[in-house]
């Protein structure tokens, strides 16, 4: 995957939620950035990536899920879950790497293509505040 096109998607609907989304938005977004720093960061579990788990990574990548379910948990909005449930597949991912059968190609592909619909699902949860915003006037941010 083209890391180069990912930054490019996640930068432009990080700062499209951060200029124009939501409370839920907003924090959603300072998740993502932060997750993408905190990977950098992480340290390999290999000399040669992805050849085994890459605990680093996962740990970044679950308590990204965490916050993100937190988000849902207490948002006023339907696309936390999605974003949870995407997490979700990709905290699972990285167990599937205990089976001993498992390509570490196949292991670092599935990683990364299943990142892709996150910013994606953020710029349209975005759109759908903004939209909310045009129609209603006001959109609830947090549930009572």
């Amino acid at each position: 995957m083209n890391v180069l096109v990912y930054l490019a998607i996640l930068v432009v609907s990080c700062l499209y939620a951060g200029m124009r989304g939501g409370p839920p938005e907003r924090l959603a977004a300072l998740t993502l950035v932060a997750a993408i720093i905190a990977s950098v960061f992480a340290p390999a579990s290999n000399a040669i990536r992805f050849q085994g788990i890459e605990y680093g990574i996962m740990a970044v990548d679950t308590a990204c899920l965490v916050a993100v379910v937190a988000i849902a948990i207490h948002a006023q909005r339907y696309w936390p879950m999605w974003m949870a449930a995407i997490l979700l597949d990709i905290v699972l991912t990285h167990a599937l790497m205990l089976t001993p059968s498992l390509m570490p190609w196949s292991y670092s592909v599935m990683i990364a293509a299943w990142n892709y619909p996150i910013p994606i699902i953020l710029a349209i949860g975005t759109w759908r505040h903004r939209a909310r915003l045009q129609t209603y006037g006001s959109d609830a941010a947090w549930n009572r």
